[in-house]
């Protein structure tokens, strides 16, 4: 559904700064909601949560399918109502499998939590485009309706997933001084305590740089790699999830076989950063076939070093964060991360508006080796003990 609406709005405005406005829509629910969706999840059973978010979010793909085309502007508003719900339903998902899980068992649950996601992605991006074109807008959005109450009654069938809480709470007024004590509980566990915040403020960098290039694939699609942009899901959003699933399954494996931690994710910095310097300079320069090809071999290491870098930092802050507050660190996560990636992305797209999306790449590229050197030197907390 994102896809399709950045699509639309890309393909009606011909403006990156015009797209860049879809994650500004998703981001302002967050800056609103985030954190009472955060305690949320820690108060109230989490199964009835992702069961009541994913019902609403397919109710309104439903109605936006039925008058999309009446009223441009629509398209930010059913971003803005599906990211409300989501600031409700991410938190509950995210914190929900280390209850599920045993401790020792979480890198191989977040390996095919991740594996079983990317297909998903995998899947909608690489159809969203081609579906718009064959059977029209609306009826690629109703199939997204569809698919969510599919998800409905996925997380039906999952067992109650309730926190152990302190005490009950019984009034309107307890439960809503309650909600805000724990935001500020959130907030001040994620500063004081290290070993959470290192990993936290790594998995905000790596999802707002996920954040900025999704924004502006439609002028990667173009200016990059050469095609259009309905097709960009098959040139890359397709081989870097495939990578992405690559990257699950080999990280998997390497942190069962005791890999330290450390070494996966300098490795993966080194190769997503050079990659994004060079896959600029080099694709366009390239034949039409042999440019393609090279652009998609880069998406795919891109993908294969992306998740490499966020499931051994996931992982780790999984396991240094007690039951009690998983909710609230996930749910400020996503809080934090939209708030933060506001202006990246505005920025991002004002870079790729006056000096080409090449620069931006470049840009990003030296960011991400930068903070390599940032996370060896500055925070050491991360790997301390051999992790």
């Amino acid at each position: 559904m994102t896809f399709l609406v950045l699509l639309r709005i890309y393909e009606l405005t011909g403006s990156t700064m015009a797209a860049s406005f879809v994650w500004v829509a998703s981001a302002l629910p967050a800056m609103i909601v985030g954190p009472l969706g955060a305690v949320a999840s820690d108060l109230f059973d989490r199964r009835k949560i992702l069961m009541i978010t994913n019902f609403a979010q397919a109710v309104i793909i439903f109605l936006f399918a039925l008058t999309y085309q009446r009223i441009f502007y629509l398209s930010y508003g059913v971003v803005l109502g599906y990211s409300l719900f989501n600031q409700f339903y991410t938190p509950a998902e995210s914190s929900s499998l280390p209850i599920l899980v045993k401790k020792q068992n979480l890198p191989q649950a977040n390996g095919i939590f991740f594996i079983s996601q990317q297909v998903a992605v995998l899947s909608a991006f690489a159809f969203a485009g081609l579906a718009g074109e064959a059977f029209g807008f609306g009826t690629a959005a109703l199939l997204g309706s569809f698919f969510l109450i599919l998800a409905f009654f996925s997380v039906s069938r999952l067992p109650s997933i309730k926190v152990e809480t302190e005490g009950e709470v019984y009034s309107f007024e307890e439960t809503m001084v309650q909600f805000f004590i724990k935001i500020i509980d959130g907030y001040q566990f994620i500063r004081r305590k290290k070993d959470v915040f290192y990993p936290f403020a790594f998995l905000i960098f790596l999802q707002a740089s996920l954040t900025i290039l999704f924004i502006n694939l439609p002028e990667i699609g173009i200016e990059v790699i050469g095609t259009k942009p309905s097709l960009v899901g098959l040139m890359a959003i397709v081989p870097a999830g495939v990578g992405a699933l690559v990257g699950t399954f080999l990280t998997s494996k390497l942190l069962s076989k005791k890999w330290r931690k450390k070494r996966l994710i300098e490795i993966s910095l080194i190769v997503l950063g050079t990659g994004l310097v060079l896959m600029p300079a080099i694709v366009p320069l390239l034949g039409n076939l042999s440019g393609k090809i090279v652009a998609i071999i880069c998406f795919f290491a891109a993908g294969v070093s992306y998740v490499s870098a966020l499931v051994p930092s996931l992982t780790f802050l999984q396991e240094h964060t007690p039951a009690k507050y998983t909710g609230r660190v996930f749910g400020n996560f996503w809080f934090i991360t939209s708030i933060i990636t506001v202006l990246p992305v505005l920025f991002g797209a004002t870079i790729t508006e006056i000096f080409g999306v090449q620069v931006l790449m470049v840009v990003m590229g030296g960011i991400t080796l930068s903070m390599l050197g940032l996370l060896h030197y500055y925070m050491p907390i991360i790997f301390k003990n051999g992790v």
